[in-house]
């Protein structure tokens, strides 16, 4: 139990993967442009990012591990999210049609999401089990979600008008988003 929450302590804070490991940084400018928006891209990102690492660690376990193909891991990984996004939409439309109007629109823009892939490659590389993989895909997800969650409710709030015009808009951004990495890097290192 103490290890389950420590993976999870670890995915969330110490290795949060949008700015601690900075994989994920690739959302469109719609997915921060309200709350509700932040939640259903950070919905779609961790939806992705588990059924991909489940996905990634079952592949890797009992193909390429077995017939000695792990020089083939990324590519492997890189042609699975497309796959895992089709089949995602398949069974949400199928079975859960309320949570695939939800996230319909934003499962597509997890395709180009680093973290998404990047987390099946530590999963991997780690050897974690397949219970471990689920839980440490799904803390990653929520990381993504809650910098996704933050930093739109951060644009929301703030003015940045009373800053100097050459730092609105993106570079303002930019360093906002330092300033919460540096925060969370105050917890790397963690090992429970």
């Amino acid at each position: 139990m103490i290890q389950a929450i420590g993976l999870v302590l670890i995915a969330v804070l110490a290795e949060n993967m949008v700015l601690v490991r900075c994989m994920g940084m690739g959302w469109p400018d719609a997915a921060t442009s309200s709350e509700d928006s932040a939640w259903r891209m950070g919905v779609s990102i961790t939806l992705v990012m588990v059924f991909n690492a489940l996905a990634a660690w079952l592949i890797n376990r009992f193909v390429l591990d077995f017939f000695g193909l792990g020089h083939l891991r990324l590519l492997v990984y890189a042609l699975l999210v497309p796959g895992v996004i089709w089949g995602l939409r398949k069974l949400l439309g199928t079975f859960f049609p309320g949570l695939y109007g939800y996230v319909k629109d934003h499962l597509s823009y997890s395709l180009y999401n680093c973290s998404v892939m990047g987390a099946a490659y530590i999963i991997t590389t780690r050897n974690y089990t397949f219970g471990q993989t689920f839980l440490y895909s799904l803390a990653a997800g929520v990381g993504v979600l809650l910098v996704l969650v933050i930093f739109t409710g951060m644009q929301d709030q703030a003015s940045f008008e009373r800053c100097p015009k050459w730092f609105r808009g993106f570079p303002i951004e930019l360093i906002t988003a330092g300033l919460m990495g540096l925060a969370l890097m105050g917890f790397y290192g963690l090992h429970v």
